[in-house]
């Protein structure tokens, strides 16, 4: 097996032990200042931003490569890419509407809560589907040259317009996270611009 896909498994499984955390959390949202509210923001901005600026590009170049030799099931690719596009999305609403109800402004607890178990279950089918499908056919098909350029090029261009991901406030510490989700409203609006052009 190549080691691309060991890493994408190594992640998958990380991501898998994330989710299972929020799956923990009796009440995430219910107080405020509850000691677990660091921990959903900084688990939920990393399950948001990581995949799409790392994880999910090293996967949509491995569909983009199958593709190229015609060994993908019809529509797999298609729909691989779609989940990803669906998972940026909902990520980047679901940090917004997080933000509203931590400052009880717009969004109800209840309905945050239901979206990170929403996004939760598309993230966990999207890994499935690549676990089942995708990294099979990536192991069977793709010869040494394939992997050295997958590992080598850049991302698909339609990352380049989610650039300001890249440019999300860090939250590599507890002590940063009201900073991050202070921040939030600006980067919301921008990023929204950004994909509607």
């Amino acid at each position: 097996m190549h080691r691309i896909i060991d890493r994408l498994r190594f992640e998958h499984r990380n991501l898998e032990r994330l989710v299972r955390l929020l799956d923990r959390q009796p009440s995430l949202l219910a107080i405020a200042d509850a000691p677990n509210i660091g921990l959903l923001v900084d688990t939920l901005y990393y399950l948001t931003r990581f995949p799409d600026v790392t994880h999910h590009p090293l996967e949509d170049r491995i569909v983009e490569r199958l593709r190229d030799r015609d060994a993908l099931p019809a529509g797999l690719a298609e729909e691989i890419e779609a989940q990803h596009v669906t998972l940026a999305r909902q990520g980047l609403d679901l940090l917004r509407d997080l933000e509203g109800a931590l400052r009880q402004e717009t969004v109800s607890p209840e309905l945050v809560e239901a979206n990170i178990r929403l996004y939760s279950e598309r993230l966990r089918h999207n890994m499935a589907v690549e676990e089942l499908a995708l990294f099979p056919a990536a192991v069977c098909q793709l010869d040494d040259e394939d992997w050295r350029a997958i590992e080598h090029s850049t991302p698909p261009t339609r990352y380049s317009k989610h650039w300001w991901r890249r440019a999300l406030p860090s939250c590599d510490k507890p002590s940063h996270w009201k900073q991050a989700v202070a921040a939030m409203p600006e980067w919301c609006r921008v990023a929204g611009k950004e994909a509607s052009s």
